[in-house]
This record gives structure tokens, C-alpha cells and sequence, in this order.
């Protein structure tokens, strides 16, 4: 385990070491959040995977 990803500190560094920031607007943060999502995932951020879109159907069998 990596101790030198976490640390003890005061609420005032916490604070300092927010990741994001309240001055940003609600659209930016989550242009974030979709960075770091993508980036976790192994995904590319500005060419993301195409949903598939296929159409099924299921019908109820009559008895």
C-alpha cells in the first residue's frame, strides 16, 4: 500500500489540496470529473466508446 498517497493534515491544507475548486461553475467540474473518470478507465476523455444502440424486442408466448 502506497503511505504516501495519504497523509494527516489540518482541514485549512485539506481544503488547499480540494481537488475541485467552488469557483469553478458546475459544468467545468464535471468536464473533471469526466477527465478523471475516462483516465481511471483506461478511456480516451476526448474520444470516448460508442453506446451500442441495438433494438430488441420480446414478445409474451401465448399458451
Amino acid at each position: 500500500m502506497d503511505k504516501s498517497y495519504c497523509k494527516a493534515q489540518s482541514f485549512a491544507e485539506a481544503e488547499k489540496d480540494n481537488l475541485f475548486l467552488k469557483t469553478d461553475s458546475l459544468s467545468e467540474r464535471l468536464n473533471q470529473a469526466w477527465y478523471l473518470t475516462a483516465t481511471i478507465y483506461g478511456m480516451d476523455p476526448l474520444n470516448p466508446a460508442k453506446m451500442q444502440k441495438h433494438l430488441s424486442t420480446l414478445r409474451k408466448h401465448s399458451k
